[in-house]
């Protein structure tokens, strides 16, 4: 079970970063589960049963980025998040692949939203 019930990211530009979240967690079986317009700033929320991820407009500078990682089902789920995720307008930030340093079973990619945060897919399981 993970330790966190949901994580909120931030953006001054949120239209473009939910874009790239929609295409980027459908590779993973997370979709958008709803969208709201707010006088303060709009939201989106994401997730497989349930929200656990919500993308919040705010107005100003870009808030600084954060690193998150998103569980994957297999290394074919994390090749495909990158794919999706480039094409999205995500920038490559580290091609699918394994990561030793961590363990052995480590098998990630990463990417940097259109927000510049560092968003990783890892599956550590064995295949």
């Amino acid at each position: 079970m993970s330790i966190f019930d949901h994580v909120s990211l931030r953006t001054t530009r949120l239209e473009e970063t939910r874009r790239f979240y929609e295409a980027a967690l459908a590779t993973l079986g997370i979709d958008r589960r709803f969208y709201v317009e707010r006088a303060e700033g709009n939201v989106a929320g994401f997730g497989r049963d349930r929200v656990e991820l919500f993308l919040t407009e705010v107005q100003g500078t870009e808030p600084a980025p954060v690193h998150v990682a998103f569980r994957a089902g297999s290394r074919e789920e994390v090749q495909a998040f990158h794919a999706a995720s480039l094409t999205a307008g995500g920038t490559d930030n580290g091609a699918p692949g394994a990561r030793a340093r961590y363990h052995d079973t480590y098998y990630a990619a990463f990417v940097i939203d259109p927000a510049g945060n560092n968003v990783e897919a890892v599956f550590q399981g064995s295949e």
